[in-house]
């Protein structure tokens, strides 16, 4: 059974607050403060066992943003970066995963010896800061370092996808070489939008053709873990110019008239078809950059159409899309249901893609015409500002119409970039200037009216500044000598929520 983080924490026992400091023998061993980067990990999340430091699994997923699933039945827990995946086996010594109290904890050095991560240690002030700055720079065309001498991890790009072959088989191409890798039916594979964070679970039928793709097998050779990583972006035309659209966003797009497939309203065409104004959603390799799919519909209109049935007599009436809804009022975190509705051709088969990763999400018809489907946003299914497209087929006819609003799920919650005074801070003014700025995903930002500041047990949130990406306040009085306790509350626009603490001290004059 595979879990994410927060659902995975969520089942597990939890630890008291505070840093947990465990020996061989149980006696305490000195506290340590683990920061990713600027952010400081809750301490909580972090234990010293046998003087080896470890990080829970929860905040592994939302210290690195990734995505990272256990398997109770394979012993094994996975960590999928943008562009790295590492599997750790709870059974295997030299991984040292082990569980504490109901969760798991993972060793800080056998995560960063896999990922690429650089970490450093201040003995005297017992802090060990980690930089995340590999994770998204990694050595081009080179094959990630397995975690474990055992497992074999390939990495390369998607040549061929054979969905329908029994097993449905992925032709990859890696380091010169080419490797035809069977993935059973049913396999969950993990997708990552380097340009949307993560992207959640999938099927065989979501890879596509330029994607790159970590496979990762076990000692037996058996297939451990497959994950799924592109560059996907979504826009409107604003001009072409021979293989480059620009978009109305500013992004360029630049094609490949060979290597570039392209769509438009439901069927195959050429990049010459493409005319300003039309919605893209383009899929790229994010490591080469070749831009390898784009998908496009026309503007305006519901409507589009494909042949004539061929069982059906010349003239026969083409399938159309008349309304497209959705329940979506504004951006849907996990644990909500997306609801899409459609009406337009009675007695079609109907179906709704959330932009190009969720796709062929069934839609039954409740009365003639009019169609229903449910999609349940799960821990991990990220998507910002993606098209909703609902299609309708019916023997060789079809029909795609985009929904008039585009689609925002967050289920990544928002995480604090910088904050003032520093953590441990001494300083030396009565009324320092107190703020915290936020990283959300995709830059939605946070609602301003969730956000609160508290100071020393006191709800100053009133007299503070408040927007969507940061809270700042200035004391109108002298504060107390001695330690400054804060703690910033506050959710994104999908209402993930956000609760950190912590202190400085004030010196005496």
């Amino acid at each position: 059974m595979k879990l994410p983080f927060s659902r995975l924490a969520a089942a597990a026992l939890c630890i008291a607050s505070g840093l947990l400091a465990l020996g061989a023998d149980g006696a305490s061993t000195p506290a340590v403060a683990v920061y990713v980067d600027e952010s400081k990990l809750p301490d909580s999340s972090v234990a010293q066992i046998d003087q080896r430091t470890y990080i829970s699994l929860r905040a592994v997923g939302e210290a690195l943003s990734a995505y990272v699933s256990y398997s109770k039945a394979k012993h094994q827990v996975t960590v999928t970066t943008l562009l790295r995946q590492s599997v750790l086996r709870l059974d295997d010594p030299a991984s040292g995963v082990r569980i504490v109290k109901g969760r798991i904890m993972i060793p800080l050095r056998i995560l960063g010896d896999a990922l690429g991560l650089r970490s450093s240690y201040d003995a005297k002030q017992h802090v060990v800061h980690v930089s995340t700055a590999a994770l998204e720079r990694p050595a081009g065309g080179v094959p990630t370092a397995p975690p474990i001498s055992k497992a074999n991890t390939i990495d390369g790009t998607v040549t061929e996808v054979d969905a329908q072959a029994e097993p449905p088989q992925v032709r990859l191409q890696a380091g010169g070489l080419y490797y035809t890798i069977t993935i059973p039916a049913g396999t969950a594979i993990q997708f990552r939008d380097t340009r949307g964070a993560t992207a959640g679970t999938g099927a065989i039928a979501q890879v596509k053709p330029g994607d790159a793709l970590i496979v990762t097998m076990d000692a037996a050779g058996h297939l451990a873990a497959v994950a799924d990583i592109f560059a996907g972006t979504s826009g409107t035309i604003a001009a072409i110019s021979a293989q480059n659209l620009v978009l109305t966003n500013g992004k360029v797009v630049i094609a490949d008239g060979s290597a570039t497939t392209v769509e438009l309203d439901g069927q195959p065409a050429h990049l010459a078809d493409l005319r300003a104004g039309d919605l893209v959603t383009v899929r790229s390799n994010p490591r080469t950059g070749k831009v390898r799919e784009i998908v496009a519909l026309t503007p305006g209109g519901l409507t589009a159409s494909a042949g004539t049935n061929a069982g059906s007599a010349s003239g026969t009436a083409a399938l159309k899309i008349d309304r497209i809804g959705d329940n979506a009022q504004s951006a849907m975190r996990a644990g909500q249901t997306l609801t899409v509705t459609a009406d337009g051709t009675p007695g079609a088969q109907a179906t709704f893609d959330l932009s190009n990763i969720f796709v062929d999400n069934p839609m039954r018809e409740t009365n003639p015409g009019h169609y229903q489907g449910e999609f349940e946003v799960q821990v991990g299914a990220n998507l910002i500002d993606a098209p909703i497209l609902v299609r309708l087929r019916h023997g060789t006819q079809s029909a795609v119409a985009a929904g008039p609003d585009p689609l925002t799920l967050i289920t990544q919650g928002p995480q604090v970039k910088d904050l003032a005074p520093a953590q441990g801070a001494r300083v030396n003014t009565p009324r320092p200037s107190i703020y915290v700025t936020f990283v959300t995903l995709g830059g939605k930002g946070m609602q301003t009216d969730s956000l609160r500041l508290i100071v020393d047990g006191k709800d100053v949130s009133d007299q503070a500044t408040r927007t969507a990406a940061f809270i700042s306040f200035y004391p109108s009085g002298d504060l107390p000598a001695g330690v400054t306790s804060i703690e910033v509350k506050g959710a994104d626009i999908a209402g993930n929520p956000v609760d950190y603490s912590w202190s400085f001290t004030i010196a005496s004059q």
